[in-house]
């Protein structure tokens, strides 16, 4: 019987842990959105994730479990991210496979868990410049990280073709969301647009990773 590596499970752990504290999160979510700050309850198309993680509502209220669950979905995630990069990348000897993609993914994948980290701990109702510095440079970073992931994956001789495939779709879909952040409609004066889009970008690269991880559990465990 093969034996699950702890990294792999971490991630699997911490992928579900994000999606069920969020969910929790947005239950207890008192309300309000940018455009209207009366809302009741969390609005699925008019509240961006990081919303979650204010320390007051639009409207001063408190919101500890919210803000709990959404400070704990990201630092489990990011603790989980960093340990499975560093095993993930030993574990198959990428630096064989390719230095370069090597180099890539071990920084990346060692600064992304801590700009992920950043946005947790920068409340976007108290320090938003600096919120959004995280964001944007947590986005930007995992472009690089899918792309060297990608080519990782498809040069390693036992996890199969697919399971990079599936990363480069994120590659593709976080260049995008990055474009519609910066060049798209203000979420200040249109709704559902940005924050559509983040749920879009967020969910697919939460379900990538549990079938990245799917790959690793079924070919790289060992015996």
């Amino acid at each position: 019987m093969k034996k699950i590596p702890f990294p792999f499970q971490l991630l699997q752990i911490s992928c579900i842990s994000f999606l069920v504290l969020t969910a929790i999160a947005m239950f207890f979510f008192p309300g309000g959105t940018i455009l209207d700050h009366n809302t009741k309850g969390y609005s699925f198309f008019n509240n961006f994730f990081s919303e979650l993680g204010r320390w007051r509502t639009h409207t001063g209220e408190t919101k500890w479990i919210s803000f709990i669950g959404f400070e704990l979905a990201l630092v489990i995630h990011s603790i989980a991210m960093f340990v499975f990069n560093i095993y993930f990348l030993k574990s198959t000897d990428s630096i064989k496979l390719n230095k370069s993609l090597y180099y890539i993914a071990l920084i990346s994948g060692s600064i992304f868990p801590f700009l992920l980290t950043g946005i947790a701990f920068t409340p976007c109702d108290l320090v938003l410049p600096q919120h959004m510095d995280f964001v944007y440079a947590a986005f930007g970073t995992l472009i690089p990280l899918s792309f060297s992931y990608t080519f990782l994956v498809r040069q390693h001789h036992i996890l199969p073709n697919k399971y990079g495939n599936v990363l480069m779709i994120i590659v593709v879909s976080i260049a995008l969301y990055l474009l519609l952040m910066i060049f798209g409609p203000s979420p200040k004066t249109v709704p559902y647009v940005q924050q559509t889009a983040q749920k879009i970008i967020v969910y697919a690269m939460v379900f990538s990773l549990l079938y990245l991880t799917r790959g690793c559990k079924k070919y790289l465990s060992v015996a």
